[in-house]
């Protein structure tokens, strides 16, 4: 909820507010900007707009949540149109803050609600990957920023590092692993199909097909194709089959 840039129009529906919370919102903490040490609190709902919503101050006496920060805190609000947030600490649900909405964050380090999709698995997939020339190199400028070998605390232990080089272990290649699929629930013996490309989803069973050995391309056409036309599509075989070639 932090407000960066310039934000126009109108809030939401109070229909939708409630959506958002019952289904987003709610599992989420928040964090006081204007608390000195960072305490988590969960959203109950929003409120009216910070130029509409009012304070109760010296017991009686109403105030806006625009002027009250105004002029109390000296903290001109650049967001009035928006609506309060309603927070409460868990320990003591009874107890509402209501703030102005710039004054709000989310909290940092908090899991994500979804689950992860293909490609998003594969982008997080990549970014934790390190290859192993820039993993030796990151492990060798530790070694040296440290400097293991001069270091009082690990000499009184009786620990030596030895900083000169890596220890080379010697490692295995995991095969890869076959994908078993049954034909049907009548037959249960198990058959091996390779899948390098693209997903099966046939109802939870494998469906084995006809081999496929002879196949051909036609060209529709209202007339008769001339050279250029017959050129184009013997070079589409062509290609074709240089495809499945590397595919298969």
């Amino acid at each position: 909820m932090k407000c960066d840039r310039k934000i126009v129009g109108t809030c939401i529906s109070s229909k939708d507010q409630a959506l958002l919370v019952r289904k987003l919102l709610k599992f989420l903490w928040f964090v006081m900007r204007c608390e000195a040490e960072a305490c988590q609190y969960r959203l109950k709902s929003f409120g009216r707009p910070a130029n509409q919503h009012k304070y109760i101050i010296n017991g009686n006496e109403q105030i806006t949540a625009v002027d009250y920060f105004n002029d109390i805190w000296k903290f001109p609000l650049r967001y009035p149109h928006l609506p309060v947030v309603e927070l409460y600490h868990p320990n003591d649900s009874n107890r509402l803050y209501a703030l102005p909405m710039e004054l709000v964050a989310v909290d940092e380090g908090q899991p994500n609600l979804q689950a992860l999709t293909t490609e998003e698995h594969i982008e997080a997939t990549r970014k934790a990957l390190v290859h192993p020339n820039k993993c030796y190199r990151m492990i060798q400028r530790v070694v040296d920023e440290r400097r293991f070998n001069h270091d009082s605390y690990l000499q009184k232990f009786g620990i030596i590092v030895d900083v000169n080089e890596m220890l080379l272990i010697p490692g295995r290649i995991l095969p890869l692993p076959e994908i078993k699929y049954k034909l049907s629930d009548i037959d249960q013996h198990d058959i091996i199909e390779g899948v390098q490309i693209g997903r099966w989803w046939l109802n939870k069973f494998f469906k084995k097909v006809r081999e496929i050995r002879t196949w051909a391309i036609v060209l529709v056409s209202q007339h008769k194709p001339d050279d250029q036309q017959i050129c184009l599509t013997r070079d589409f075989t062509q290609r074709i089959l240089q495809v499945l070639i590397e595919f298969l």
